[in-house]
């Protein structure tokens, strides 16, 4: 057995890499444009988050200051964990104490015969 070489001519190697390279700068070309296509999605959904939080923004906000665990005493830790177990506790029983309210009202028997509250409409 003889082994047999075949060899490309030099124009079919130029074909074959003019080809490649065609094919790279099309595929770049698609990317670059989906990627043109998002960035112009993108800054649509931040000009609708800017719209949005200038309805929310305060001009003086009494959020308070952050600090770290670490550099603060434990016993203003403690009293600040206390509050603020001590906030939610008291939205929870009022949370609580609106829907018993709103449940009386509901299983009364006036309910049965009067007409109904214009929120239940």
């Amino acid at each position: 057995m003889t082994a047999v070489t075949v060899a490309i001519a030099w124009w079919g190697w130029l074909l074959i890499w003019t080809g490649l390279g065609l094919a790279l700068v099309a595929m770049l070309a698609l990317f670059a444009w989906w990627l043109f296509r998002k960035s112009l999605r993108l800054l649509d959904d931040l000009s609708a988050l800017a719209e949005t939080t200038a309805i929310l923004e305060v001009d003086d906000p009494v959020l308070p200051r952050q600090q770290l665990a670490v550099l603060a005493e434990l016993r203003d830790i403690r009293s600040r964990e206390d509050a603020r177990r001590a906030r939610r506790s008291n939205r929870r029983r009022q949370r609580h104490d609106r829907r018993m309210t709103r449940a009386r009202r509901i299983t009364s028997a006036e309910a049965a015969r009067g007409p109904w509250p214009q929120e239940w409409r």
